[in-house]
């Protein structure tokens, strides 16, 4: 059975409306979308005052480098059925306000602070510890994050190279045209 793109985009739309009439009927104001919103916004607050404002550049262009290809790697992992996002800020059914706002700022901050390798190398470590092992269970526990096949070790690699990859990349920016 072939199916026809008239059809595939019926089910398109009828996907997008089911999916906002959940979020309106059962995500929106509910305690994991406050959750998400409070915490969206005190690290956003955090990452402003301790933003070093002399190289906002630099640090902004390393945390949109972060949050394009979060966002990209997740479209694709929701789209494969690795995993799936039950309560979202918004009706998308990626979880933009992670990987657009938290995780970009915690990166971020950890690029600032931590300029020389080893001290970054470790910094980061801790952090992919802390997003594999922590917050996606606890992502998990608010119903928030639903694993199919995907499991939290798998996340600590990924989340450890995108920092370093990155930072790695901005290093040879910075040496090429700095």
């Amino acid at each position: 059975m072939l199916t026809s793109w008239q059809e595939l985009n019926k089910l398109r739309r009828e996907f997008r409306d089911t999916q906002i009439e959940f979020w309106l009927n059962e995500t929106l104001f509910t305690f994991s979308w406050w959750v998400l919103l409070v915490t969206s916004i005190a690290l956003f607050i955090v990452w402003v005052i301790l933003l070093d404002k002399k190289r906002i550049f630099e640090i902004l262009t390393y945390g949109f480098m972060i949050s394009t290809l979060t966002i990209l790697l997740d479209s694709i992992g929701v789209f494969l059925m690795l995993w799936s996002y039950k309560h979202t800020l918004t009706p998308f059914p990626i979880i933009i306000e992670v990987h657009f706002i938290q995780m970009p700022i915690i990166y971020m901050i950890v690029y600032q602070y931590f300029k020389t390798w080893k001290p970054f190398l470790i910094a980061v470590t801790i952090v992919a510890i802390v997003f594999a092992f922590i917050l996606e269970p606890l992502l998990v526990w608010l119903q928030i994050y639903q694993l199919y096949q995907w499991k939290h070790i798998y996340s600590f690699l990924p989340y450890f190279m995108i920092a370093v990859v990155f930072k790695y990349v901005m290093n040879k920016f910075k040496q090429t045209y700095g």
